[in-house]
């Protein structure tokens, strides 16, 4: 009876949706006959499948293919779950793409970081909380080719599950992990909701202190108030050595990127970041390079100039060198910032906040 009352609705809307009416109609037909067999139904399923075309790119193609258990819809599915990374249906989407094959179309799609929407695959990815998501978030995390941004995203996804903390522990206690990570690693394993990691956690990464006093999480931080005049005074003051390196509205030394306008293009989370764990997002351009000269002695700075006969090398403090390539032995990237860690050492963890707050309000430059 109800597999004829689906085909008379079919029928009676005259086949694929044409207005938002008919699509509900059709879909509320449907929910009342989710738990029927289409595959002993031949005409059922062609009134789902028709159906479901008509909804490509909504929630409801989402609902269609978990009510109907219907397969081979990976490709549909991971391109839902990367339009809508955040929302219930596009992680929804992701899950029901965690088969063998969807799995392999997401860590090929991955792979070309060049790819659009690798951030969106990632954070649909995470979101699902699903354990067969769990080896592909670490091999992200652990390939040191992926921008930090898609390897925190991957942190945080793996930290929200136990047997997820669970693989990053063991990751940090074998040494499988960048070190550009341990901050973000240390932070989310510490808030963990299980105890027994959260205090292997404390163990391996200690929190970092803020004159002497241990920072809060990085969650707590951003959610504290700041003092944004206080936190300017941090910034200039000299026992911080922010403004040794970057200027803000042309106060201080041009040396690391120029803070005008830092506030537009970051967070109050990735400000953290910055000051906490310096390596984990270098700016391009901002390099450290180190060059061993042929008479023994090294120099250490941002290349700032080459050509075929020279290289120009700016050293913190903001004193550019000019060096002739004959009398270069070597010259090599370096895998951390220049700028150095532990600078929060320097103030206390309110003296953070004002600052952070500070860098978050410079939302434009001044004349």
């Amino acid at each position: 009876m109800r597999l004829i009352i689906a085909i008379a609705i079919y029928l009676t809307i005259g086949g694929p949706c044409e207005t938002h009416a008919q699509t509900n109609i059709q879909l509320e037909a449907l929910k009342r006959l989710k738990d029927l067999d289409i595959e002993s139904n031949p005409s059922l399923k062609k009134v789902v499948l028709n159906i479901l075309e008509s909804t490509k790119g909504k929630p409801a193609f989402v609902e269609i293919i978990r009510d109907f258990n219907l397969k081979g819809y990976e490709a549909e599915l991971i391109r839902f779950a990367q339009a809508n990374p955040n929302k219930s249906e596009g992680v929804e989407a992701m899950r029901l793409a965690l088969t063998k094959k969807g799995l392999n179309l997401i860590s090929t799609y991955i792979k070309n970081i060049e790819n659009k929407n690798v951030e969106d695959t990632i954070l649909a990815l995470a979101n699902t909380l699903d354990p067969k998501a769990e080896p592909t978030l670490l091999t992200i995390l652990k390939d040191g080719e992926k921008p930090f941004s898609t390897r925190k995203i991957s942190v945080t996804g793996l930290a929200k599950t136990k047997s997820g903390a669970m693989a990053l522990m063991k990751a940090a206690e074998t040494n499988q992990l960048d070190n550009k990570l341990h901050f973000v690693v240390g932070n989310a394993l510490r808030s963990v909701r299980w105890k027994t990691i959260s205090e292997k956690a404390a163990k391996l990464f200690p929190p970092p202190q803020g004159l002497g006093q241990k920072l809060p999480t990085l969650a707590k931080l951003i959610q504290m108030k700041g003092n944004i005049a206080n936190g300017e005074k941090v910034f200039f003051r000299p026992t911080s050595a922010c403004a040794t390196c970057h200027q803000i509205n042309g106060q201080g030394i041009d040396f690391g990127p120029k803070l005008s306008g830092i506030g537009t293009k970051l967070g109050k989370e990735a400000l953290y970041l910055s000051v906490l764990e310096p390596s984990a997002g270098i700016s391009f351009g901002y390099e450290a390079w180190l060059l061993k000269l042929t008479n023994g002695s090294e120099v250490l700075g941002i290349i700032t100039s080459r050509t075929n006969k020279e290289i120009t090398i700016t050293a913190p403090g903001g004193i550019s060198t000019t060096y002739k390539i004959r009398d270069i032995k070597s010259t090599t990237k370096l895998p951390n910032s220049i700028m150095p860690p532990g600078l929060q050492a320097t103030m206390s963890p309110q003296e953070l906040v004002d600052m952070v707050s500070y860098l978050h309000s410079l939302k434009q430059a001044k004349n």
